[in-house]
């Protein structure tokens, strides 16, 4: 298969668990950009989260394009952004009532990446007045209380928005159309790229729709279960350059998957 881009999740899977871009996976994504393939960088992360990590591996331009807010915002490297999503106000204010109500701590945080913590004063007493452009709700909790919380948000909010789990103490919750898999279909329609044609590397539940409209999805050797479940190919882990070894095996020497 004749691959023309590489979509690549960040923590976990770009980063090594120092936070680091190793050597290896630089030189292959570097090496991948020289033979005209687009890289595009797919994270949960806000803007400034993103760009420093784009610019080390050579990421630059009106033609690279970086996905962003778990797929709320599509942008070049001209910072043209081409699609949005934010949450309706009314929505938000729904949202963070019944996790106040259930003493269930979270953020919400607008398209410029700003945080606003659920118990400031502004928030409990005037919710919203004004258009935030909220993206995403991030709610945290300790580890051996994720499953309790994980049940109560999806029974309560599954089919309305799209809920996942970013960490073992973290859920992060989107418009219900907003996914890293959406963004990139319409990224790649853009860019009159045949999403067969794509190749994605992730590691955790938040990159499952992405990897399951890809042409090949490869799971990181620290993915999830599901995620090495619905992948077709497995790479190694992100504190070994998993991202450089499924480049060099199947964009640089041409590997035909079978």
């Amino acid at each position: 298969m004749d691959y023309k881009l590489i979509a690549i999740d960040i923590d976990g899977t770009l980063l090594n668990d120092k936070q680091k871009i190793t050597k290896e996976n630089i030189q292959a994504i570097r090496q991948a950009l020289n033979k005209g393939i687009k890289v595009v960088l797919c994270s949960g992360r806000a803007y400034d989260g993103v760009i420093g990590n784009a610019q080390e591996i050579g990421l630059n331009g009106p033609d690279q394009y970086m996905i962003y807010f778990g797929g709320n915002i599509i942008q070049n490297y001209d910072d043209q952004i081409i699609y949005q999503k934010a949450l309706h106000n009314e929505d938000c204010e729904e949202i963070a009532n019944f996790l106040m109500d259930h003493k269930i701590h979270f953020d919400l945080i607008d398209n410029k990446g700003t945080h606003y913590d659920s118990y400031q004063d502004w928030i409990e007493k005037h919710m919203l007045d004004t258009n935030l452009g909220i993206v995403k709700f991030l709610l945290r909790t300790h580890k051996h209380d994720l499953t309790k919380m994980a049940d109560l948000i999806h029974t309560t909010y599954d089919g309305n928005y799209f809920v996942v789990q970013t960490s073992d103490q973290e859920i992060e919750m989107f418009p219900k159309d907003v996914n890293k898999g959406i963004a990139l279909e319409y990224l790649v329609k853009h860019l009159k790229i045949d999403i067969k044609q794509v190749m994605a590397i992730g590691d955790m539940d938040n990159d499952l729709p992405m990897l399951k409209r890809v042409g090949l999805s490869v799971a990181m050797g620290n993915a999830t279960d599901e995620v090495k479940e619905i992948s077709r190919v497995e790479t190694l882990d992100n504190n070994h350059s998993g991202v450089a070894a499924a480049i060099n095996k199947y964009i640089l020497e041409l590997t035909e998957v079978k």
